[in-house]
């Protein structure tokens, strides 16, 4: 998850919003290792965070430029578009985002926010559906997961008694449950933004806003 000591120090000051600290330390992970799009996007996002639109953007592009390939450079740097007001760009990177990765909830709901602000309300239902079907399909698979875990844990309670008190500690190892938010919930822009710096396989996590039906929808970050 980590690039090196220093992103990782970088990346829990930035958790606990100490923000002036952890930008010492996203310096000094760059020169750890320089041009490193992951520690780049991270540092970019803290940009957004303090106010500097243009070193943002400055870091946002230069690690979409590494890695073109990603849909996550692309919708990072559209969601900080977005937030600086500039939605018309914000569209065409959301657009290429979806291209690379057609099958992300998450960069169609968003896409489909941005178009429903311009007034294109065709274009806004196509994508709000379509966000829908595939947060649909992933409720689905946690759910399934959940059942299994359930199963699991109900197969080893019956072939391995629970101890007499006293006699042993109970064994590690539980089956991870997928995380999950309640419908109602809504993340705040710091919640969703911190989602959005996590690395390739933890982004996949910011989905979790909704697996349960759960739309961004009108909410504007």
């Amino acid at each position: 998850m980590y690039v090196n000591s220093e992103h990782k120090k970088a990346q829990e000051l930035m958790d606990e919003q100490k923000l002036e600290k952890a930008l010492v330390f996203f310096d000094k992970a760059l020169k750890t290792s320089p041009n490193h799009p992951d520690i780049l996007s991270h540092r970019g996002v803290l940009h957004l965070h303090l106010g500097n639109k243009a070193k943002c953007f400055e870091d946002l592009e230069l690690s979409l430029n590494l890695d073109k390939e990603y849909s996550y450079r692309y919708a990072c740097l559209a969601f900080a578009k977005q937030h600086f007001g500039d939605i018309d760009t914000a569209i065409l990177l959301y657009e290429k985002a979806v291209e690379l990765d057609p099958d992300d909830a998450v960069n169609h709901n968003n896409l489909g926010l941005l178009y429903e602000k311009k007034g294109y309300e065709s274009k806004a239902k196509q994508d709000f559906e379509k966000a829908d079907k595939l947060a649909k399909v992933q409720k689905d698979i946690f759910e399934d997961l959940d059942r299994r875990s359930i199963n699991n844990l109900e197969n080893k309670s019956s072939s391995n008694p629970l101890p007499k008190p006293g006699t042993m500690t109970f064994p590690t190892g539980e089956p991870l449950q997928p995380k999950k938010l309640e419908p109602d919930v809504r993340p705040t822009f710091m919640q969703v933004s911190k989602d959005l710096v996590r690395n390739k396989d933890t982004f996949k996590e910011f989905i979790s806003f909704i697996k349960n039906g759960f739309r961004l929808k009108k909410n504007d970050a």
